[in-house]
């Protein structure tokens, strides 16, 4: 990873804490607030996925929206209020506890830092200054500009183009195996955030690397 020149990390997972709003209000949601958690999670993946398919390209504020609707509505929870306050809680996410030391030390480094998120521009901006990590990042690229989602292909490629740097030389970071495999296939280096020991993707487009904290990623670089 030594030719490594810019950094690209997905936000929402692995940068913020998309947790947090379910931590929030899992008494109001009740029992089963994990599960809705998980199921919207899901739906998003799920949605975006299907839309491009259908080449019906949606913002992806909305499909957030559609999603929790469904994962609220799956287990009786319809309490449009409540919905309310879980989609501002998320557009006010705080980041991991290793983000912005690890950040602040890649910056200093000399590694160009972006993100790239399916969310849109004026979400993506406030969620990062809301955290405080807005101030070490060069560049946020958002798929709203391109009318694609991750994995796409074409997602990748776009910030290639934007960078300008060869592919080889950008490393993608992300707690999302599918979008590790996404950002393989296209040609980028990648390390996978692994927090929680998840089990791998059964695919051919593995992480060059794996880490199980973001502090692991300065060494994960440099070795």
């Amino acid at each position: 990873m030594k030719k490594t020149k810019a950094i690209v990390f997905n936000a929402y997972g692995t940068l913020l804490d998309s947790f947090s709003p379910f931590d929030q209000y899992k008494d109001q949601l009740g029992k089963n607030a994990l599960v809705i958690y998980k199921l919207w999670r899901g739906k998003r993946l799920q949605y975006s996925s299907q839309l491009c398919l259908m080449n019906r390209y949606t913002s992806y504020d909305k499909i957030t929206r559609y999603a929790l609707d469904y994962a609220c509505d799956a287990y009786d929870v319809h309490d449009e209020e409540l919905k309310d306050r879980i989609i501002a809680a998320h557009s006010t996410l705080e980041c991991y506890p290793d983000i912005k030391e690890t950040l602040e030390t890649l910056h200093k480094d000399g590694y160009m830092l972006s993100v790239l998120s399916n969310g849109s521009p004026k979400t993506v901006k406030h969620a990062l200054e809301v955290s405080g990590i807005d101030k070490f990042i060069d560049r946020r690229f958002s798929t709203d500009l391109i009318k694609a989602y991750k994995p796409s292909p074409a997602v990748y490629e776009y910030v290639n183009e934007e960078l300008a740097i060869p592919s080889k030389k950008i490393c993608f970071v992300s707690s999302n195996s599918w979008d590790i495999a996404g950002s393989v296939s296209y040609g980028f280096k990648s390390i996978w955030l692994n927090r929680d020991n998840h089990t791998p993707e059964k695919f051919p487009f593995t992480p060059d690397i794996e880490i199980s904290s973001m502090a692991d990623l300065p060494a994960a670089l440099a070795g």
